[in-house]
């Protein structure tokens, strides 16, 4: 007799743990269980000490069992752990399975370790400080979600974080989640809506099975998906494969909607599964292309030409090679590229022009040059970014275009005689990139913006009916003209996620100013998956307190929270360059000791030029470094620790990162300390963002090194 085979979250955890050989052993019995429960070998049993009538053990091995969930019927069997014999039974035995009253989810927990939890917290009966929970949040807030009475008396009485966390995590999972989304400030209300549940109406609590097929028990059980070890084995292991399987219900909700009307906007801080999101939403609208037999294709779009490849391949673990007929995976100047190059005007430009980043020296050179004829002084750096926002974020062809044009944004007023004065710089700066042979990136999306918008063929000749939108915070306005010019506006037409913390390259662009509409139609994802606790509190104390929500709105890192806890960040403070190098390498040691391997260890540092001595001091110790590049292919640079800059992180995660030359004479650069005015705040605010993105790169261990003072953009985190 065949049976689906389903993974409790639990599960990952306990294979996680064992080592190669045995977790062989686990996939080989998974494929047996799923095409045979009942063979001889697998002593497939309900323990005798086993208070559930659900719970049954299985062999593995002669030293090791597996911990399940038989509902009864034919739907499936659900593996919730493996361990050691003699453990696997203590765990059956204190195992409660049970169906939650109030959400109809299924629910998994130990009852002893909740007792336990429960008893050993400390409460503002026993102390005078104020309680861990808000205190907007009552008891019958937290019944609401199926917390029993006695243990949501002492979640609101808990005064210390530890203790809180003991207890919300020996609940089961769909209760954990809801009470540790209450504890950082999310409403009932909210909360409710985010697991996107509904009154279930009367529960049968006997009635294990329809409970497991809710989509709120989706939190807990995943399909084991595979039905041989090698695909097991790729559910299972990974970078990517946690989130791959385990989907929060906010997530999945996002992820798997039907019927917006129009764009959809996903924000949330670094590591809240933004991406993770984005992936699973371009499977869903491929898949339904594919049914509804479309002949259509879904874009799928970054800022970062380096992340293209890494999101590719993770679409591909998540759907298989065929998902890539129906998904097109592009960096938005490629995007631009392509546009482009489908004309006979692009392919002119395209032919006589070389590619250059708008800050590129030539570019800077030109801007010099060419103000150099104005009537006023005008720095290149604002006219650069006039021309880039204003002009060709506007499609402006012409000065009575350019002197009638709103320049929202801008904080510089001109008036009509000082924008005559700029045009003129303007044109004689696009005749010297012309005559160079020079075209910006900026340039490139603006153009291919016009061509789409004066010919409205040339969008249909690429078949894109839907667009995931990845890293929005860094897309300028031409790219957004782009987008939308490419994207006809209908149904689920735009899938947009991003976080203005993290921008790094762009500047604010409210989206609604080119025919992009999301109000009413957004949410924000507060939970992180990548960093630990401790982790997540230092990046939140070096964030941008407030930032925009990618539209007219602000946006907050309020409510963030981590699911899982870790040591707290180091900092180490030296007096010389070699010793802060030489204290990298004994940290870098140190981690490699305590099981990181080196491919999972980072050193960041904002400027390339302080890699030399870093690289050598690694290998000075024994250790093997990497320096990372434009161009490298960071996955295939073997059991090495990474050195890259602060920018190239966007987009990667390590178990351990060690960010480096975060001295006050370093940190900020010196370039950046000489700028002043409005020029000085706007590279502070951006290096502010860079500093949270290299922060939130570390998944485990964190390590903070300077020479001499901290910087102060560290504040309290230096602490």
């Amino acid at each position: 007799m065949t049976k689906y085979v389903q993974m409790h979250e639990k599960f990952q955890g306990s294979y996680d743990k064992l080592d190669g050989s045995l977790k062989s052993r686990v996939l080989n019995f998974m494929v047996k269980l799923q095409q045979d429960p009942d063979a001889t070998g697998l002593d497939f049993k309900q323990p005798k000490a086993a208070a559930n009538k659900f719970v049954r053990t299985a062999r593995v091995t002669d030293g090791y069992r597996a911990v399940l969930l038989d509902p009864g019927g034919d739907s499936a069997l659900y593996l919730v752990a493996v361990m050691k014999h003699d453990d696997a039974y203590d765990f059956a035995q204190n195992l409660t399975v049970q169906v939650n009253t109030k959400t109809g989810a299924a629910e998994v927990y130990d009852r002893v370790a909740l007792g336990n939890a429960v008893e050993s917290a400390t409460t503002t009966t026993h102390t005078d400080r104020a309680a861990f929970m808000p205190p907007t949040i009552t008891v019958a807030d937290l019944e609401r979600f199926g917390v029993d009475t006695e243990v949501a008396q002492r979640l609101v009485e808990v005064v210390d974080e530890q203790s809180f966390l003991s207890i919300a995590e020996a609940l089961p999972n769909t209760q954990a989640s809801a009470v540790l989304d209450l504890a950082f400030g999310k409403s009932p209300d909210d909360v409710w809506k985010d697991y996107a549940l509904e009154e279930p109406g009367p529960v049968d609590p006997e009635d294990l099975e329809k409970a497991l097929e809710r989509p709120i028990s989706r939190l807990n059980f995943t399909a084991a998906a595979g039905d041989n070890e090698a695909e097991l084995r790729a559910v299972l292991e990974g970078d990517f494969a946690r989130w791959r399987v385990w989907l929060h219900p906010l997530q999945r909700s996002l992820a798997t909607h039907d019927g917006w009307n129009g764009p959809f906007r996903v924000t949330g801080g670094a590591g809240t599964g933004k991406t993770v999101t984005a992936l699973h939403r371009a499977r869903h609208l491929a898949k339904r292309l594919e049914s509804e037999g479309v002949d259509a294709k879904v874009l799928m779009t970054t800022f970062t030409r380096n992340l293209v490849r890494a999101i590719e391949e993770q679409l591909i673990e998540l759907a298989g090679k065929e998902i890539t007929q129906r998904v097109e995976v592009l960096n938005v100047d490629a995007l631009a590229r392509k546009v482009l190059a489908a004309t006979d005007t692009g392919r002119t430009i395209l032919a006589a022009s070389t590619l250059v980043a708008d800050d590129d020296n030539r570019v800077v050179q030109l801007w010099k040059t060419a103000a150099a004829s104005a009537k006023g002084a005008w720095q290149p750096a604002f006219l650069a970014d006039e021309w880039a926002l204003v002009v060709l974020g506007n499609a402006i062809e012409d000065e009575k275009s350019y002197l009638h044009v709103p320049r929202t944004g801008r904080s510089q007023r001109l008036s009509r005689p000082q924008r005559g004065d700029v045009w003129s710089v303007i044109e004689r700066f696009q005749q010297l990139m012309r005559a160079d042979g020079l075209i910006t990136y900026t340039e490139l999306a603006a153009r291919a913006a016009s061509s789409l918008q004066s010919d409205p063929r040339l969008a249909g000749r690429f078949g894109y009916r839907h667009a995931v939108i990845d890293e929005a915070q860094d897309l300028h306005p031409a790219h957004w003209r782009l987008l939308r010019a490419l994207v006809a506006p209908g149904t689920d037409d735009l899938f947009i996620v991003g976080d203005a913390h993290q921008r790094i390259y762009g500047r604010p662009t409210p989206l609604s100013r080119y025919g992009i509409e999301t109000r009413g139609r957004s949410r924000r994802l507060t939970i992180n998956y990548r960093t630990s606790r401790e982790i997540l509190q230092w990046t939140l104390k070096v964030a941008d307190p407030e930032v925009d929500d990618l539209d007219i709105e602000s946006d907050t890192l309020q409510g963030s929270r981590s699911v899982f806890g870790g040591p707290e960040p180091e900092t180490h403070g030296f007096e010389s360059v070699k010793e802060e190098d030489n204290g990298i390498a004994k940290v870098v040691a140190r981690w490699i000791g305590e099981g990181l391997p080196a491919r999972d260890i980072a050193v960041f540092t904002y400027e390339k030029w302080h890699f030399d001595g870093i690289v050598a001091a690694l290998k000075n110790a024994g250790i093997s470094a990497s320096e990372v590049g434009a161009d490298t292919a960071v996955e295939k640079l073997g059991d090495s620790v990474r050195v890259m800059t602060m920018h190239r992180a966007k987009g990667l995660e390590f178990r351990g990162v060690v960010l480096a030359r975060l001295g006050d004479q370093d940190f900020p650069p010196a370039f950046v300390r000489r700028k002043t005015g409005e020029g000085l705040e706007r590279e502070l605010k951006r290096i502010r963002s860079v500093l949270y993105v290299a922060g939130s790169r570390a998944r485990e261990r964190m390590a903070v090194t300077y020479v001499g003072t901290p910087s102060s953009m560290l504040g309290n985190a230096s602490d």
